[in-house]
């Protein structure tokens, strides 16, 4: 896109049409990662814990809503600010302990 000085300003996301067509296409993605970093977090204070509350997730799969699958996980709803807060919190200390001149 070299000849397009739109694109080139920085909006080339602009050509991924479904942000328009289908905005949930990427929520979806957001709301499962955060509900992924509960498990991950989960996990780390209670592996079979979180293992037993994934399996439950797994089996009603889709025949609930949304908000009534994290009940059924036991995870928080990412809708609610308290929970984004917790959950990069984590994330952020969990980074902050990695010493990035090992990797």
């Amino acid at each position: 896109y070299d000849d397009n000085g739109f694109l080139n300003k920085g909006t080339v996301w602009f050509k991924q049409g479904h942000i328009f067509s289908n905005p949930f296409y990427y929520i979806d993605y957001t709301l499962a990662q955060f509900c992924a970093y509960q498990f991950w977090i989960n996990s780390i204070n209670n592996h079979e814990k979180a293992w037993n509350d994934y399996v439950s997730i797994c089996k009603v799969g889709g025949s609930q809503s949304f908000l009534e699958i994290l009940k059924t996980g036991n995870l928080k709803s990412p809708f609610d600010e308290s929970t984004i807060s917790a959950v990069t919190s984590h994330i952020k200390d969990y980074l902050d302990g990695i010493d990035d001149r090992t990797l």
